[in-house]
């Protein structure tokens, strides 16, 4: 039985909130910024090189730093966040690049409209990856954005059919907003992995 609550809210999206982690919930790169928040960690915000704690690296800098390893990719494509946008989630595979898909939230006259974005101009999305919302999202409504949006269970059954243990390592989510988010994406999956191969099992 599941512990989670799905019908758990945050009170707000946009309110004031610590400046170091929003400096980071900025930060496309998912590596990049893990690099930012373990050297902030470490030394503050004086430890990190001029321009590497930016939203997006110029050109040059992000040629620079996927010469390092191709995961380091991961999610400098995306673009910058909308004025007045902010990233709630984020979901990173585990692929060569490390693909990240970034949900996003902004204030749109009383509404709030929640959309997810990828790093390839949206080509990997389905048309239903966004929604407007009087309040923040339940984290249950936030999951079948997200699932809806972009299709999680093809990408890892195609990566690691037939094999839950891989699938549930082949990525990560989160969120400063829901934590419970990343556990209970892998929920979701599980579920929809024995789900589907218990009726594979029917038919043979």
């Amino acid at each position: 039985m599941s512990t989670i609550d799905y019908s758990r809210r945050p009170e707000g999206y946009f309110e004031p909130s610590d400046p170091g982690e929003l400096m980071l919930s900025r930060i496309t790169g998912a590596i990049r910024r893990e690099a930012v928040r373990k050297m902030v960690r470490e030394g503050g915000m004086d430890a990190v090189p001029e321009g590497f704690g930016n939203e997006e690296l110029s050109e040059g800098h992000r040629r620079a730093w996927g010469l390092i390893h191709p995961m380091c990719m991961g999610g400098e494509f995306l673009l910058p966040c909308e004025p007045g946008e902010l990233e709630i989630a984020r979901l990173t595979i585990r692929s060569t690049t490390y693909d990240v898909l970034s949900v996003r939230a902004k204030r749109v006259k009383n509404r709030i409209r929640i959309r997810v974005d990828d790093e390839y101009d949206g080509e990997t999305l389905n048309k239903k990856h966004s929604c407007i919302s009087v309040r923040p999202l339940t984290l249950g409504r936030l999951i079948d954005l997200v699932i809806v949006g972009w299709d999680v269970f093809e990408c890892l059954e195609r990566n690691y059919p037939g094999d839950l243990e891989g699938q549930l390592g082949f990525f990560w989510a989160e969120s400063r907003f829901y934590p419970d988010f990343d556990q209970a994406l892998r929920e979701r999956v599980t579920e929809h992995f024995r789900a589907h191969h218990e009726e594979e099992k029917v038919e043979e």
